[in-house]
């Protein structure tokens, strides 16, 4: 396992709170999640779903930036920083997203870092049913990853939409080339066709609080019993009309992890976001 694996993977302990009014929650919660904790590797399948879901599609354009830090002291001492940035473009009728992502992690004064860029286009996205294509790079040097590169396309299928609750579906194929150089590992290089499916559902708590949560299921057709499985789970705080408070909980197992890689991977960030 990479030595940065180590360095960064922690738990997280359940604060034990009692029933608090709206204000009062949040409070708590960004007190909970604003002290340093210990946070460990990222997923490896990226939450585009929720992002694009969000925005008001009565814009033109929308996007939101998003600035994110935690710090831990255990057997090392690590200090993360992370920012994101998306922006969507809202035809009449197709719709086009780009995102973008970059963490920094120093472990004892060492540097490594990670990003994305991802391209999507949905076209018709106002009908039941919508064809997507998308692109993207990715590198993550925390645990091994050197490069990501994919193409893919599929259906999206807008099953449930009201003011409250919001439900879809997409599958389809890509093609992935990935290149792997974990630490006192040799290379390895793998191009390989994939389906992708995910599920979304979006939960509107109160006003101001919103629940996400978003699960992929990505495997070759030869091998569709052993997928790369991930669930993402973000709980978002309207603080005012252009702030937002995010709490994200990220996990990922592949049946068919490179050598020298983790086979579950789990991650906790919280960030404040500017939206627009």
């Amino acid at each position: 396992m990479p030595k940065h694996s180590h360095a960064a993977s922690a738990f997280l302990k359940d604060p034990k709170a009692s029933l608090l009014p709206q204000t009062g929650l949040l409070v708590l919660l960004l007190l909970i999640f604003i002290i340093p904790q210990p946070v460990s590797v990222h997923a490896q399948v990226l939450n585009i779903e929720s992002l694009r879901m969000e925005a008001d599609t009565s814009k033109s354009w929308a996007g939101n930036l998003s600035f994110g830090f935690s710090a831990s002291k255990q057997d090392s001492e690590t200090i993360q920083l992370n920012s994101s940035a998306t922006l969507i473009h809202f035809g009449k009728v197709h719709s086009h997203l780009m995102l973008t992502n970059l963490n920094l992690l120093t472990i004892d004064d060492e540097l490594v870092n990670n990003g994305y860029v991802h391209l999507r286009g949905t076209y018709w996205y106002r009908r039941t049913w919508s064809p997507e294509i998308f692109t993207q790079l990715q590198y993550s040097e925390d645990w091994g990853l050197r490069r990501r590169a994919l193409l893919g396309g599929g259906m999206r299928h807008n099953t449930v939409q009201t003011n409250s609750f919001t439900a879809g579906i997409t599958s389809g194929l890509m093609y992935e080339h990935e290149v792997w150089r974990p630490e006192e590992a040799p290379r390895v290089e793998y191009n390989r066709l994939k389906s992708t499916t995910s599920l979304l559902m979006r939960g509107k708590l109160t006003p101001t609080t919103n629940l996400y949560i978003v699960g992929y299921y990505q495997a070759e057709p030869q091998r569709f019993g052993s997928p790369r499985l991930t669930a993402d789970a973000e709980l978002r705080f309207q603080i005012s009309r252009l702030i937002r408070f995010s709490a994200q909980f990220s996990t990922t197992y592949d049946y068919n992890p490179p050598p020298d890689v983790v086979s579950w991977i789990y991650s906790f960030r919280n960030s404040f976001s500017f939206v627009f």
